[in-house]
């Protein structure tokens, strides 16, 4: 006799929560019992899969009818409907950012604690093979101590408009990445963002972490006209570099003799360092975060994304856009945008 399958529902079907829809229906286990999104057009992907299309979520707390749902909506609503959800003893996966501010995540991880559910949040990243095995090689301290890393995740704008800016929605992904392989947070936060292609929203940002011992620098964008997805960590003892989509990893290790007896011999005692090139067949981030969600509902012990670490990964991203988005925003509602780039400072922020 198979075990009953885990009804899940999948609230919101823009171009992520299609992708969710599309991963659950492949899934073992899985019974996709229903879409839900305001816009009546989505029925017509509910027919496509065979699944039921709802206007309104609530129908979904009667008892039995759903298990989880992964709330994939505008940012503004991740609070609420995640709310909703647990509040009926409903397992929920949320996509990053957790929610609009930090008070409101802190009632999330509450709300899950209390009612004893299953709430993670989806920083897609964290499941990408490559971070994975990066993150081994960090802890195995198979490049030595970890001066830096840095990513850019830039590149290719939007078909629509985004209501968030750059950082909410692309920076917080290395903001994240950057304070897992590092294990804490950052104590300082230097930043700068541009208005460039976007009407009223930062589409083009730096940002400097100051981890105290190690830095981190994110570059994120809208605006670059190449997709890149990149990282690169640099330790005492070598220097990895990794692609978030073909997934691989280069890994440099140095060969240096410490030895010398003179500048042209200390240089090259330095030689040409050891690569190795470390992939797999890729293998798609979002089937393994919902697959872990899955599991972990199922009562296995896959590694979650803890939202505890979602919530810092906002509350670094808060601080960054504090003082510079306000301003922004003002000046694009009491002015015509301007068709040159504005740009101003990000204070240097504690964390």
């Amino acid at each position: 006799m198979s075990a009953p399958q885990l009804k899940v529902a999948v609230i919101g079907a823009g171009n992520m929560g299609r992708n969710h829809v599309r991963t659950y229906s492949k899934m073992d286990g899985v019974k996709l019992v229903a879409v839900v999104d305001l816009d009546p057009k989505t029925a017509k992907l509910a027919e496509e899969y065979g699944i039921p299309f709802l206007s309104d979520y609530t129908s979904l707390f009667e008892k039995g009818k759903v298990d989880a749902v992964s709330v994939v909506v505008p940012t503004h609503l991740h609070h609420k409907i995640g709310m909703d959800f647990m509040q009926h003893g409903i397992h929920c996966l949320v996509e990053k950012p957790i929610a609009s501010g930090v008070d409101e995540a802190e009632e999330l991880i509450a709300t899950a604690e209390r009612e004893g559910v299953v709430f993670t949040v989806g920083h897609i990243e964290r499941y990408n093979p490559m971070i994975k095995k990066l993150k081994k090689l960090v802890d195995d301290k198979e490049i030595g101590e970890i001066t830096s890393i840095i990513t850019r995740r830039v590149g290719g704008f939007p078909a629509i408009e985004p209501k968030t800016d750059v950082i909410v929605d692309l920076a917080v992904h290395d903001i994240d990445v950057i304070s897992y392989l590092l294990g804490k947070q950052p104590t300082k936060i230097y930043g700068h963002g541009s208005k460039t292609l976007h009407s009223h929203k930062i589409d083009s940002a730096e940002l400097f972490l100051d981890y105290g011992g190690a830095s981190g620098f994110v570059q994120a964008n809208w605006i670059t006209p190449v997709k890149i997805r990149n990282i690169a960590v640099t330790g005492t003892t070598g220097y990895v570099e990794g692609n978030y989509i073909t997934q691989e990893l280069t890994y440099y290790k140095h060969t240096m003799s410490r030895k010398n007896d003179g500048f042209k011999n200390f240089v090259s005692s330095f030689g040409e360092p050891e690569r190795y090139h470390v992939s797999d067949d890729p293998k798609e981030p979002l089937a393994i975060e919902l697959q872990a969600f899955i599991d972990k509902i199922n009562g296995g012990s896959p590694e979650l994304v803890p939202p505890t670490a979602a919530r810092d990964a906002l509350a670094v991203v808060l601080k960054a856009i504090k003082d510079t988005l306000a301003e922004e925003v003002k000046e694009a509602t009491t002015k015509p945008a301007s068709k040159t780039p504005t740009k101003k400072r990000i204070n240097k922020k504690e964390a």
